[in-house]
C-alpha cells in the first residue's frame, strides 16, 4: 500500500511544477500576456519580472512544501501557511499585471 503521504506530494509536485512552468512563461519567456489580469497599457516587460517572478516563488514554496511532506509527512501548520502565501501571492501578482507600480515612460 502507498503511503498517503507520497501521494499528496506526488499532487503538490505536479501543481507546483504546473506553477513553476506558467511562472517561467511569464518570466523568462516575457509571456505576460498569458495572465488572466493582464493590463495591455502596461509594459509587457515590466508585467513579465515582475508577476512572472512572483509565480516563481509561488511555485518554489510549493515544490518546498511537496518535498517536506514527502519526507516528513503532513504537517497542518505548514498548509495553513502555504495557503495563506498562496493567497496573498496571487493578489500580488494581479497587482503587478494591472500595473501596480509602473511608471509609464
Amino acid at each position: 500500500m502507498v503511503d498517503p503521504n507520497v501521494i499528496a506530494a506526488v499532487v503538490w509536485y505536479v501543481c507546483g511544477g504546473l506553477i513553476l512552468y506558467l511562472g517561467y512563461l511569464i518570466a523568462v519567456r516575457g509571456r505576460a500576456d498569458l495572465h488572466a489580469e493582464y493590463d495591455e497599457s502596461v509594459d509587457p516587460a515590466y508585467v513579465s519580472r515582475w508577476a512572472g517572478g512572483t509565480a516563481l516563488v509561488m511555485g518554489g514554496l510549493v515544490v518546498a512544501y511537496a518535498t517536506h511532506q514527502l519526507l516528513y509527512g503532513f504537517d497542518p501548520f505548514l498548509l495553513g501557511a502555504l495557503i495563506v502565501a498562496l493567497l496573498v501571492l496571487s493578489y500580488v501578482t494581479k497587482l503587478f499585471a494591472r500595473g501596480y507600480g509602473y511608471r509609464g515612460d
